[in-house]
């Protein structure tokens, strides 16, 4: 049985993006993208604005005089790159947590993290009670970004909540007529907020299945149900470790797809709360 699909929508923006990097507010964002600053590790920032997205969903501004340095940084403006946040665990031990940078603000000297209470993770209980004024380090750039192939004819994005934030700025830099699919599993119906994707792009939404005798999961199935499109192309895949690999080895295995035109990202694994991928 094929897994339920919550909704299937089509956004489009009539503007074509211009430019490769994460979303940008600047008076002259290109001269700002030449600089290549070096990034000293463990930087500080301040809280400047919360903004609650979803019932899970947290979107925290930061700022700061090394913010500022760090966002004309070339590396940290890449699609999809990430940073390293220290937060303290219930030990009271600090702990690095990474979370991919959502959008700058080069004239305010800004950054954006959305954030996906999913768990209750140090991660995710510092940002339910972070408050404007609050201070955290960071560090990064780390590369998690992703590279469209010039030869590349269609592309398919595949992730959960806690790959939204990647998604959409992957979306966002892309050719406005590329083919292609995204395909998100969402366990809460109120993650489904309309974003940009090209004309040609499909977007669906799928409920996530809590079966624990099945192995393959809602992702998997949907993916199986495509036709995979003619010519060259690529995937993204982000999300729950275990779940990863599965797409992962069905892309070799069934659609023929090389190991360089597949980009994965283990964000986190079910039942680990330190994981590194």
């Amino acid at each position: 049985m094929a897994p339920k699909i919550l909704s299937y929508t089509m956004y489009t923006n009539t503007e074509k993006p211009t430019t490769n990097h994460i979303p940008i507010t600047t008076i002259d964002a290109q001269n700002d993208i030449q600089q290549t600053i070096p990034v000293r590790p463990q930087l500080p920032a301040v809280v400047t604005a919360r903004e609650q997205l979803s019932r899970a969903r947290i979107r925290l501004t930061f700022s700061g005089d090394d913010v500022a340095t760090f966002i004309r940084n070339k590396a940290a403006q890449a699609p999809g790159n990430w940073v390293k946040l220290f937060v303290p665990s219930s030990n009271g031990e600090i702990v690095g947590r990474a979370y991919t940078l959502r959008k700058f603000d080069l004239c305010m000297g800004t950054f954006e993290i959305d954030f996906f209470t999913h768990e209750n993770g140090p991660a995710s209980s510092w940002a339910n009670s972070a408050q404007v004024g609050d201070t955290i380090t960071f560090a990064g750039p780390r590369d998690g970004g992703f590279a469209l192939n010039p030869i590349s004819e269609w592309l398919v994005l595949i992730g959960d909540e806690t790959c939204l934030s990647a998604i959409q700025v992957i979306l966002s830099n892309l050719p406005s007529d590329l083919p292609g699919t995204v395909l998100i599993e969402v366990d809460d119906p109120d993650e489904h907020k309309p974003f940009f994707v090209g004309k040609n792009m499909k977007l669906q939404w799928i409920k996530r299945t809590h079966n624990p005798l099945k192995t393959d999961d809602a992702l998997t199935k949907s993916l199986s149900n495509m036709e995979k499109l003619s010519g060259f192309g690529q995937a993204w895949v982000a999300g729950e470790s275990s779940s990863v690999m599965v797409i992962r080895t069905f892309l070799q295995e069934k659609w023929k797809l090389d190991k360089e035109s597949i980009r994965t990202k283990g964000y986190w694994k079910k039942g680990v709360t330190h994981f590194r991928s």
